[in-house]
């Protein structure tokens, strides 16, 4: 009988060789047709190393495998600013998600809001439905490939890259737990081996193996973001390199951009976000955050307009200059590490759109922040091209295809992707 401890560490163990996917270059002298080759939450990095002089990608190569739509995935030549792109259910959020996981070391609280965000918190059935706990729908289930229940979870999933020193590689899976209580009265997860303990004792646990070592987490823990306070398998989470991810709908609420504006208040960064809020309104002076002295009233951000003695709240603009604010207010704040955005276009006028993607190469470029962004328009690619053509090192441009039951990926540099704009060749 084998106790999990937080201090214990296991090696993480190798996936088996196969022959992976790897991303496709395009070739247009065959084809002018490819062939397939806010809600706002920062979260904590482990991408390790001072790189603030180096601008090389965080992520020079990412790979995943059996986590949901991909049996296996691997991108080489990522670039500072990605735009992802591809049909409906080719993965473009899916690999958002296995971003943020892989950047927050498989952060228990990260996975729970990806399960909430997803509607895939559903929980379990009630205890005396009858069902078995491996034969029980599960929503970690979601995670991987196929949605296979718990007692059908036989390989781990595989999230690595191998572009940082150390390579990281870490892994997710399902395993079976009992409870042991210690002399002191406290409580210990401990490997449930079937001859001693009953089906009825034994509890699923997400295990999560890093290099840094093996956690375990009970999955109805996740059910409410924190782990349960009597076990001891604490996951205590150490920011070291800000990770921020922007939903498709982060501009509802300009009061969830608080604890990212009190990073940056009174600091140059706040240049930086009102000279990208007057791409669409010139008369733009001041930006801050006021309110939150009580329960009852909530954070709200406000500009200050040429000409107007009285400041605006920035909601009364619209949609646009708001998410555009969550957008800027988000890559300033994560300084050195990763910026996700899924679906960048929303919200955003086409006419606008080339001004935004200067803005965040230019930031990404002084800051050193990776960004990763999904999109569905053919204006944002055009947009983004325009942008990458300034900087034609930094943009890559990533389409996702299906062939079967993998995800195949199509990688165009600034080249690559002008005369893919200029000839109206489909990238999306």
């Amino acid at each position: 009988m084998s106790t999990i401890r937080q201090s214990m560490s296991f090696p993480v163990p190798a996936s088996p060789k196969r022959r992976e996917p790897s991303s496709s270059r395009t070739n247009f002298s065959r084809s002018r047709h490819l062939v397939p080759g806010v809600a706002i939450s920062p979260e904590a990095c482990i991408i390790g190393g001072n790189e603030s002089q180096n601008m090389k990608p965080r992520i020079g190569n990412f790979s995943v495998e059996r986590f949901r739509s991909f049996s296996r995935l691997k991108i080489d030549g990522l670039g500072m600013v990605n735009l992802i792109t591809g049909r409906n259910n080719t993965g473009k959020s899916s690999l958002l998600e296995a971003l943020r996981i892989f950047a927050s070391d498989a952060s228990p609280r990260v996975i729970s809001e990806i399960l909430w965000y997803r509607e895939e918190n559903f929980g379990e059935p009630d205890e005396d439905s009858g069902a078995g706990a491996e034969e029980r729908p599960s929503q970690i289930s979601s995670l991987f490939s196929g949605f296979p229940s718990l007692e059908k979870i036989r390989e781990p999933i595989i999230i690595a890259s191998n572009g940082l020193k150390p390579p990281p590689q870490l892994s997710l899976s399902v395993g079976w737990f009992s409870v042991q209580r210690e002399p002191d009265g406290s409580r210990r997860l401990v490997e449930a081996q079937s001859q001693i303990f009953s089906e009825a004792d034994r509890i699923a646990a997400l295990v999560i193996e890093t290099p840094s070592g093996r956690r375990v987490v009970a999955l109805d823990s996740l059910k409410r973001h924190m782990p349960r306070r009597p076990f001891l398998e604490s996951w205590i989470e150490e920011p070291r390199i800000p990770c921020v991810y922007v939903s498709p709908y982060g501009s509802e609420h300009t009061a969830a951009f608080g604890p990212l504006w009190d990073k940056i208040a009174l600091s140059d960064r706040e240049h930086d976000i009102i000279e990208a809020l007057r791409i669409i309104t010139d008369d733009i002076t001041a930006v801050s955050m006021v309110g939150g002295e009580s329960r009852s009233q909530s954070r709200m951000a406000i500009v200050k307009l040429r000409g107007q003695s009285r400041p605006r709240p920035l909601r009364s603009f619209g949609d646009g200059l708001n998410r555009l604010f969550g957008i800027i207010l988000s890559l300033v704040t994560a300084k050195g590490g990763l910026l996700l955005i899924d679906e960048i276009e929303n919200g955003i006028h086409h006419s606008i759109q080339s001004d935004v993607w200067r803005t965040i190469f230019r930031l990404s470029k002084l800051l050193h922040i990776q960004v990763f962004a999904t999109s569905h328009s053919w204006d944002c690619v055009e947009a983004f091209q325009k942008a990458a053509s300034e900087d034609p090192e930094a943009g890559v441009l990533i389409r996702l295809s299906r062939k079967g039951d993998e995800v195949i990926p199509t990688l165009f540099r600034e080249t690559e992707l002008a005369v893919a704009t200029r000839e109206r060749i489909e990238v999306r």
